[in-house]
């Protein structure tokens, strides 16, 4: 361990000014945040990502068919299919479907490997893979884990990404 200078010195430390305005320990009324808690609560249980996600997925579809017609551009499908499952990663674990969020980490990790046509699988089939994956999940409101089918699934996918898993 280092030993101090020698000599005097002296320790200054600024003040916390912002627990001056809030006076200390914060206080919250414990009633109102586990209403808050039960409201967000039911308002995600309410909330039905296959009905929210269909113009996603049509979004999906469109860039996939793009992409197989085009190829792949910066501007081009490339990129809707990244902002779609990116938005769709927010959705699927705010609203409790976590294969979702992994699907879609999955493919936006892939398109972030390196330019199209050096990933090392075909662009097209590895997109509309994950693609696909989340159109099942989404249709049969797979909420959840999923179970061991659910984790094969995201296990391939991650295969085809080089995601590591968490």
């Amino acid at each position: 361990m280092a030993q101090p200078p020698k000599g005097t010195y002296e320790v200054i430390h600024q003040p916390n000014k912002l627990k001056d305005l809030v006076g200390g320990p914060a206080r919250m009324d414990e009633t109102l945040i586990a209403k808050a808690e039960a409201a967000l609560a039911d308002a995600v249980s309410k909330i039905d990502l296959a009905e929210t996600a269909k113009e996603s997925i049509i979004k999906l579809d469109e860039a996939v068919e793009r992409l197989r017609a085009e190829g792949a551009e910066p501007a081009g499908p490339e990129r809707t299919i990244y902002t779609v499952m990116h938005d769709l990663r927010s959705q699927g674990s705010s609203f409790g479907y976590p294969m979702v969020e992994k699907i879609a980490t999955s493919m936006n990790r892939y398109l972030e490997l390196g330019e199209p046509g050096q990933r090392g699988h075909n662009d097209a089939d590895a997109i509309k893979a994950h693609v696909d994956a989340l159109k099942a999940v989404v249709a049969t409101k797979m909420k959840g884990e999923a179970g061991a089918i659910g984790q094969q699934i995201v296990a391939g996918l991650y295969k085809i990404s080089r995601t590591k898993s968490k």
